[in-house]
């Protein structure tokens, strides 16, 4: 059997202030939002102070 080649990760893709501006129009019509932005709040789970993702993304510059 032929070895198969590890997949490689992708970096991480951080999100700028357009990503963060369309994340905030997106929520507020109760629309999908982009996965860079929720993947950027998820990173926030766990540590003190977490917040729920609307107020999270309303501190967020965008």
């Amino acid at each position: 059997m032929k070895h198969e080649a590890d997949i490689v990760p992708r970096p991480r893709r951080i999100p700028d202030a357009g990503d963060f501006a369309r994340a905030k129009a997106a929520c507020a019509a109760g629309a999908p939002v982009e996965h860079a932005v929720v993947g950027q709040w998820l990173l926030t789970w766990g540590k003190p102070g977490r917040k729920t993702f609307e107020d999270w993304l309303n501190d967020q510059n965008g």
